[in-house]
């Protein structure tokens, strides 16, 4: 008998490929321990797996088999295992579950075939899955895959029952003709009874040689097994019911298996039979776009924090230095830039929260409006400014403008339409035709003479040219003693 439990051994490939701790390592040693028992009772060949960490793939630790009766002539310790390979290895490793009588494939040394069918048993640790034990005999088998038997026909119409075959694949090879599901449909006592083509593939996949005449628990990958579900049917029907079609519904959800993704769906069928019904869609490319939309938002969300930040700080270093300057032009001077800078920043700050690059017009005004208070760009209180009208969503580059013209306008009310502290109104009002978007700042303040605006004022340059160039909208400036009257409008 060829059998070989070396403790340094399987502490060494342990470190080396997975993250069990020593309790858990010692667990596999236990079992190690006694694999001759184990092959002798079964009279197989028996071995012990561990998975590596982070990959779809197992490395023997163990084995014990009769020399002079196996096949097999050389140690298989240390070798990788493949999921293609040893389905019933993995799907343990995977559900923590025992996989019965199911095929698979091992290479000699000559790397010639081996067809063998396993039984597979976890081996756990407190509830963890710490390494499978491996129960194997050797068979021949033909690997090609055909369904059992033909699904039955239904009667009197033979249309029904051409289209029934081709959904199902059991008359067709063409996938196009067939549901993108897997379907598999088993009886009562929980054996397949049919499966198209569509299946097969999936579990080729998942590395089944053959799904023939399995019984649903090896064929599962749902966290319910069969008694789970033919549990569910206690009590829903009789035998007067058998006129009539009751389908409950047992499971839907996604599950994880290796690397791919699967959607699994299970019904129950009742009409003088039990059917319970499977069906298996690999979405495997859907949850990467998820994935891909997902660590596109998560980093899109992190850039804008990251810009919002960094210009805060930015504004609170020219804080600093105006509180630091003693000269009344060069506060003037920073606390327009520091306004400029926070009127950048709002958008940043909504768009770290947002799942796209849209933004609502009338937040990010109310966060202009906010700053303006907030940051005592005028010490007269008796200012108040509220923000009405249409909401309407623009993306980030309109949005900045926008926020930076708006800005400009509240900030020159602030400065010139209320002498002497007078009391007075700031109205920003938005409105929308279309596509065509307005909004206007207006105030009741003592207005000025157009003819006496400095031509070099860097808000009024601001303003004209982010209406002109960035939105390429038009702007109207009115004013009177009643005071000012700015709009602009563009399109989205």
């Amino acid at each position: 008998m060829v059998y070989t439990c070396d403790r340094d051994f399987i502490i060494s490939k342990c470190k080396e490929y997975t993250l069990l701790n020593n309790d858990e390592i010692e667990a596999i040693i236990d079992v190690a321990k006694i694999l001759p028992y184990f092959n002798e009772g079964f009279n197989g060949e028996t071995f012990i797996d561990i998975k590596v960490h982070d990959a779809d793939l197992a490395v023997v630790v163990a084995e014990s088999y009769k020399k002079r009766q196996s096949i097999y002539v050389d140690s298989f310790l240390g070798d990788i295992i493949y999921r293609e390979n040893e389905p019933a290895v993995f799907r343990s490793f995977d559900l923590g579950v025992t996989s019965k009588e199911i095929i698979g494939v091992s290479f000699d040394r000559h790397q010639n075939k081996i067809w063998t069918r396993q039984t597979v048993v976890p081996i756990k640790h407190q509830d963890n899955v710490v390494a499978t034990l491996i129960l194997e005999k050797v068979l021949d088998l033909n690997a090609d895959e055909k369904p059992v038997v033909k699904l039955e026909p239904m009667p009197d119409n033979d249309k029904i029952d051409a289209v029934w075959g081709s959904i199902f694949g059991i008359n067709s090879d063409n996938e196009e003709l067939q549901l993108r599901e897997g379907i598999l449909i088993f009886d009562l006592t929980g054996h397949l009874r049919y499966y198209n083509q569509r299946a097969v593939k999936l579990y080729q996949e998942l590395g089944y040689k053959s799904i023939r005449n399995q019984h649903f628990d090896n064929l599962n990958y749902s966290p319910k097994n069969f008694d789970d579900i033919i549990a569910n049917i206690q009590g829903t029907f009789s035998n007067d019911d058998h006129d009539h079609v009751i389908i409950e519904k047992c499971y839907d959800g996604k599950v994880t298996i290796g690397e791919k993704f699967y959607r699994i769906h299970i019904i129950l069928r009742i009409k003088k039979n039990v059917d319970v019904i499977v069906f298996i869609d690999d979405i495997t490319e859907m949850r990467k776009y998820e994935n891909e939309v997902n660590n596109y938002l998560v980093s899109s969300h992190e850039i804008h924090h990251r810009i919002k930040n960094n210009l805060q700080t930015v504004a609170s270093l020219l804080r600093l230095q105006s509180r630091s300057s003693k000269d009344p032009a060069v506060k003037t001077i920073l606390s327009d830039s520091i306004n400029r800078i926070m009127s950048i920043a709002v958008t940043h700050e909504l768009l770290e929260k947002k799942s796209n690059d849209l933004v609502s017009v009338k937040e990010v005004l109310d966060k202009i409006k906010h700053n303006m208070i907030s940051f005592g760009v005028t010490d007269n209180d008796k200012i108040e400014i509220t923000v009405k009208g249409t909401d309407f969503f623009i993306d980030s580059e309109k949005s900045t403008v926008v926020a930076l013209v708006v800005n400009e306008l509240i900030q020159n009310s602030l400065k010139y339409a209320f002498p002497n502290g007078a009391a007075g109104m700031i109205e920003v009002t938005t409105a929308s035709d279309g596509k065509i978007k307005m909004i206007e700042v207006k105030d009741n303040g003592i207005g000025y003479n157009p003819t006496q605006i400095k031509t070099n004022s860097l808000g009024l340059s601001i303003v004209k040219s982010y209406v002109y160039e960035k939105l390429v909208g038009k702007l109207i400036i009115e004013t009177g003693n009643e005071g000012t009257k700015t709009s602009f409008a563009f399109k989205l």
